[in-house]
C-alpha cells in the first residue's frame, strides 16, 4: 500500500475534503496519506471524472475511455461509482453526482471536509450509511407514510445507432408508467410531468424534489432493428441510492410482457406486493402508430391552434394507413376529429364527422380492448354525441386501466362538471394535481371551469391565472369568470382578445355544442348570458 502523507496539494492532485486524487496514478489517499484502495476499473472511472471537475460525463464516454469500446453494461460503470462513493464515504452523492440520463460528475467541496483517520474506516462508514440508508428507505419512511410511495418514470435515454435512433422512442417508458400505474400500492407520476425533465441539468433529488416523487425510475434503451436492450435503474429521490436495477434483451415484439416484468420488480423494491395483470404485446406496427400518436398529442399541447390539429389529422390519417392493425392510429383520429368539431376547426358534414369518430374510437377498442386511451377517445366522442353519462362510464374504465394518466383523468373530470357532478370532479382534479403536478394550460382549465361552475368565481380566476400562457380558446372561460366577478371591462377585453381569433364565433354557436352535453341544471343558460354580456354576438 502506498503512502503520500503531505499537507502540500500538487497541481495534478485534487482536494476532496476527505481524501486526495491523484489525477496522474489514480491513486486515492486519505488525510494521512494513506492509499484508499479501489479496484482499478474504479481507479480509471474517477481519473476521467476528474479530469474537468464538475463537467457531466456520459456513461457512454465512461465506457469508451475506461473499458476501450469492449461491449459492457452500463451496470459496470454504476459498481464503480458504487465503489468509489463508498471509499469516499459519499453517501449523500455530493461528491460523485448523479445527472439524470447523462452521466456522472465529480464536484468538488466548497472547503474541505474534516479528515477520516483512516481508509477502512472511511469504507466501513459508508458501508453503514448506505446499509442504513436502504433499510431506511425500504423499511421506515417517516409515518405520514402510511400514504402509496410516489414513483417517477424519466424519459429513456436512448442509445441505438443512428439508423434505429428514435425508432422506438418513448414506448419504453410509456409502457412501464402504465403498467405501474395498474398497482394500487403505488402512485404514478404522470408522464406530461415527468417528461418534462428530458435533457435536464438538475441532479436526481431535485427532479423527485420538484415532482414530489420518493422514487425515480431512469434507464436506457438500444435497438438494433430487431432486438432491444432495457436498462433499468430505481433510484431513491432523498438518498440517491440505487435501490434496484436491471438489463434485460428482448425482441420487440415482447416488448409490453417485459415492461410488465420490470414493473413487477420495481413494485418488490420498494417493498410491496404486486397484483397479477394480464401479459400484452407490443408490434412493430403498435410502436409507429403509437409513435405518431405521441407526436400529434405532444404537439397540440404545445400550441393549441388550428394549424396543428390539421397537421395531426394528417398524420393520423396515414398511420391508419400504414398500420390498421393497430389501435393507435384510430384513437388519436377519433380524439383529433372531435377537438376540430368541438373548436370549429374543420368544415363539411358535422353529422358525418360525428359518426366517423365514434366509429373510430369503437375500432380502437375492438382492435385492443386494454388500452386505456381507447377508453379515452371513446368517452370524449360520446360526450361531444350528447350520451355523457356513457361517457363517464368509458373514462372510468380507462382510469381502472391505466391510474396515472392524466389525460384520461382529465376527461372523467369534465364529464363530471357537464352533469352537474361538481364536487366529484373536483376530487377528481384533486387526485390529478398530485400524479401530474406540472400538466399545464389543461389542469388550469378544468379546475378554473369546475369552480366556476359551483359559484367560487375568486377561487377559478385563482386557478385561471396560476398558468401564465392560457391559449386563446380559453378566453372565454377568464370572460365569463370576470362577469361572475362583476368585472366587466376585463370581461369584455377577454372575450376581444378570443374573438380576435375566433371571429365567426357565436353565442348561437356555442348553444348548439353545448345543449344536450352540458346537462348540469341551470348551468348553460348561466354560461350563455354570461358571454353575451361579456361582447359575444348572437
Amino acid at each position: 500500500m502506498l503512502n503520500g502523507k503531505r499537507n502540500d496539494l500538487k497541481s495534478f492532485e485534487i482536494d476532496l475534503g476527505v481524501a486526495r486524487f491523484d489525477k496522474s496514478s489514480g491513486y486515492l489517499f486519505d488525510s494521512d496519506g494513506r492509499e484508499l484502495e479501489l479496484r482499478h476499473q474504479s481507479r480509471e472511472v474517477l481519473k476521467v471524472l476528474a479530469q474537468d471537475p464538475g463537467r457531466t460525463v456520459s456513461q457512454a464516454m465512461l465506457i469508451e475511455k475506461v473499458w476501450a469500446g469492449r461491449t459492457v453494461s452500463p451496470d459496470s460503470v454504476a459498481q464503480c461509482i458504487a465503489e468509489i462513493r463508498r471509499v469516499l464515504g459519499d453517501s449523500d452523492k455530493r461528491l460523485v453526482e448523479t445527472v439524470p440520463r447523462k452521466g456522472y460528475r465529480l464536484v468538488r467541496p466548497a472547503s474541505a471536509r474534516t479528515p477520516q483517520r483512516s481508509g477502512t474506516l472511511v469504507a466501513a462508514g459508508a458501508i453503514l450509511v448506505s446499509c442504513l440508508a436502504l433499510v431506511w428507505t425500504l423499511q421506515s419512511r417517516p409515518p405520514a407514510a402510511q400514504e402509496p410511495p410516489v414513483i417517477a418514470v424519466l424519459p429513456f435515454d436512448d442509445f441505438s445507432a443512428a439508423p434505429h435512433q428514435g425508432y422506438v422512442s418513448d414506448a419504453v417508458a410509456e409502457s412501464i408508467i402504465t403498467m405501474l400505474a395498474r398497482y394500487p400500492q403505488l402512485t404514478v407520476i404522470s408522464r406530461s410531468s415527468s417528461f418534462q425533465f428530458r435533457e435536464s441539468d438538475l441532479g436526481t433529488s431535485e427532479i423527485a424534489k420538484r415532482l414530489a416523487a420518493d422514487f425515480l425510475l431512469e434507464g436506457s434503451q438500444q435497438f438494433d432493428g430487431t432486438r432491444l436492450r432495457i436498462t433499468a435503474q430505481l433510484i431513491d429521490g432523498v438518498s440517491e441510492a440505487h435501490v434496484w436495477a436491471d438489463e434485460i434483451d428482448v425482441p420487440l415484439d415482447a416488448l409490453l410482457e417485459v415492461n410488465s416484468q420490470i414493473s413487477g420488480k420495481i413494485a418488490n423494491a420498494v417493498g410491496h406486493s404486486v397484483i397479477d395483470t394480464s401479459e400484452a404485446r407490443m408490434t412493430g406496427g403498435d410502436v409507429g402508430a403509437l409513435m405518431i400518436a405521441n407526436a400529434a398529442q405532444s404537439r397540440i399541447m404545445r400550441s393549441f391552434t388550428r394549424e396543428n390539429l390539421m397537421k395531426n389529422i394528417e398524420e393520423q390519417e396515414q398511420a391508419i394507413r400504414d398500420y390498421p392493425n393497430s389501435a393507435w392510429g384510430y384513437l388519436g383520429q377519433a380524439l383529433s376529429l372531435r377537438v376540430g368539431l368541438r373548436y370549429g376547426w374543420i368544415d363539411g358534414d358535422e353529422a358525418a364527422t360525428r359518426k366517423r369518430m365514434y366509429e373510430l374510437a369503437r375500432m380502437a377498442i375492438e382492435l385492443d380492448p386494454n388500452n386505456f386511451m381507447a377508453y379515452h377517445a371513446l368517452g370524449r366522442v360520446l360526450i361531444h354525441n350528447r350520451d355523457v353519462e356513457a361517457a363517464i362510464g368509458a373514462f372510468r374504465r380507462g382510469v381502472d386501466l391505466n391510474p396515472s394518466s392524466s389525460i384520461v383523468t382529465m376527461g372523467l373530470a369534465d364529464a363530471l362538471v357537464y352533469v352537474g357532478k361538481t364536487d366529484e370532479a373536483l376530487e377528481v382534479i384533486a387526485r390529478l394535481e398530485r400524479i401530474d403536478p406540472l400538466y399545464g394550460f389543461g389542469l388550469t382549465w378544468a379546475k378554473s371551469s369546475a369552480l366556476w361552475q359551483a359559484g367560487a368565481c375568486e377561487k377559478a380566476l385563482d386557478a385561471f391565472q396560476s398558468t401564465p400562457s392560457m391559449p386563446i380558446a380559453a378566453y372565454k372561460e377568464l370572460a365569463v369568470i370576470h362577469h361572475c366577478l362583476g368585472n366587466q371591462e376585463k370581461a369584455a377585453n377577454a372575450m376581444q382578445d378570443y374573438l380576435a381569433e375566433n371571429p365567426a364565433w357565436t353565442v348561437t354557436h356555442e348553444r348548439k355544442i353545448n345543449t344536450g352535453m352540458w346537462t348540469a341544471p341551470g348551468v348553460l343558460e348561466r354560461w350563455l348570458t354570461a358571454l353575451e354580456a361579456a361582447g359575444m354576438p348572437l
